[in-house]
């Protein structure tokens, strides 16, 4: 029904736009990706009971309309569905829980973006949207680690791979060419919003970014930033205050001989962690977190490979951590002591390593990540790459006295709740992956694809030591 009634609701829209605005243009366009997921033993096998075992086609289904209003007004609507083939039920994913059905069309994209308002370099971008800064290391709209979409088809199934990632924002956009600055204000949850009860529980995205090309032969390009998350839902004892995060950060990129780009990236965190298990008032702790991130890609320039475009790349990501993020403030949780700050990073909204099996288990933090990948054209349209990924933590995970193991939470996809409970040792290898993914241009718009992907976890883990396995075989149409 709620289907319906959304493309009814779209169809009116278009069919209605030439009686509120001149409209010089309509676009139609979208995308249908249909994949085949196997997933095996993402759990390392901790559920003996019962073993964990995925294996599912899905669709997902988007529709964008941008109508052209004048030269520098357009709007933008965008549906989406995804859904699991075979579970058409209404109540899939419980209807308790609030989630709608598979078959329910969702608004994905709403936005309006008004170039040289007020005056030339200036556009503004309202709305539901997408946007990333930089490598997706801090802020990126789909945050593929952190906003797990809800109320979709996905939900409890596969929610890493949902492709509904938009947030409401608010841009502001100034280019003075070759500077660019941008300003940006993000609702990623209003909460009580009914003006009964009021309370000040909302969590807010702001920031600003400035993007300057030095214009120079090895085309540099530098960028500054400060991002700020603010979350008022924070429960707790009196004088506990909002968790807030605040990141300020720089990056490099640069082409130093032909074929090489190297860029670099640091960015530190400060503000308010807020204790909300704490037995004792005003239980807040500053932030003192750091991140770094190095990467190096290399055309090879031999003359008897260049048929295959080769591509070799290295990544190394620093991600702080924290002794214990349990005990913090002024009363730990369980009572084991204090600290004085909090030094684990806060993933924020980065989105860096989705369709991955490490990036769907672990949260991008206290971590120590290497990846060194190779990629070729082995013939026309056909493009192979294989990745190698190995984990170590930053910290060590802290045992209770006088214990060998301690309890670590582990996100499962599809796994009731989302998260499993592993025994862990102090041992700071966490694992590595081994990934290989096939693409093949069937034509300019079809896309045909294959990621297979097996994690090995290492000594962190105590007892359950079987490796992660994924498969994915995928379709795309754009149009």
């Amino acid at each position: 029904m709620r289907k319906t009634l959304l493309i009814a609701m779209l169809a009116a829209v278009l069919l209605a736009a030439p009686a509120f605005a001149s409209v010089q243009n309509i676009k139609l366009s979208g995308d249908i990706t249909t994949q085949y997921v196997v997933r095996d033993n993402l759990d390392f096998g901790a559920s003996k009971t019962s073993n964990f075992y995925q294996s599912f086609p899905l669709t997902q289904t988007r529709l964008n309309v941008a109508a052209d209003l004048t030269d520098n007004v357009q709007a933008v609507v965008g549906l989406i569905n995804e859904r699991v083939w075979g579970a058409e039920d209404e109540t899939i994913n419980g209807s308790a829980t609030g989630q709608v059905g598979t078959t329910d069309v969702q608004l994905n994209l709403a936005y309006v973006t008004l170039r040289e308002m007020l005056y030339s370099p200036l556009t503004v971008v309202v709305g539901r949207q997408n946007f990333k800064y930089g490598n997706s290391f801090i802020i990126d709209s789909a945050g593929a680690n952190n906003t797990i979409a809800s109320g979709t088809g996905l939900t409890g199934i596969a929610n890493d791979l949902t492709a509904r990632r938009a947030q409401d924002a608010v841009r502001l956009i100034f280019d003075y060419n070759p500077l660019t600055l941008e300003f940006l204000a993000s609702k990623i949850d209003s909460n009580n919003a009914s003006g009964f009860n009021p309370n000040k529980d909302d969590v807010d995205l702001y920031g600003v970014n400035a993007t300057y090309n030095l214009g120079d032969n090895w085309d540099t390009v530098t960028e500054a930033y400060l991002f700020g998350k603010i979350d008022n839902s924070t429960t707790g004892l009196a004088g506990i205050k909002a968790d807030s995060v605040y990141a300020p950060g720089l990056r490099a990129s640069t082409n130093p001989i032909k074929g090489l780009n190297v860029q670099g990236e640091v960015a530190w965190q400060r503000g308010n962690k807020a204790n909300t298990s704490a037995t004792t008032s005003n239980d807040n702790v500053r932030r003192e977190a750091i991140a770094g991130q190095l990467i190096a890609n290399y055309m090879l320039p031999f003359e008897k490979l260049a048929q295959y475009s080769p591509v070799l790349t290295g990544v190394y990501t620093y991600l702080s951590g924290d002794k214990d993020p349990l005990d913090f403030g002024n009363q730990s949780a369980n009572g084991r002591g204090a600290q004085s700050d909090y030094k684990a990073w806060d993933p924020m909204f980065e989105n860096q390593a989705g369709g991955t099996i490490y990036s769907a288990l672990f949260d991008f933090t206290n971590s120590h990540i290497a990846l060194l990948s190779a990629q070729v054209k082995p013939i026309e349209d056909v493009t192979a790459k294989a990745s190698w990924t190995g984990i170590w933590l930053d910290k060590q995970v802290n045992a209770p006295a006088n214990a060998i193991v301690s309890d670590f939470t582990q996100r499962v996809p599809g796994v009731a709740g989302g998260t499993v409970t592993q025994k862990v040792t102090s041992n700071k290898a966490v694992g590595w992956e081994v990934d290989g993914d096939v693409t093949y241009d069937y034509t300019e718009d079809v896309q045909l694809g294959v990621s297979a992907g097996v994690f090995f976890p290492g000594d962190f883990f105590f007892i359950a030591q079987e490796p992660a396995h994924q498969l994915i075989g995928k379709a795309a149409v754009k149009f």
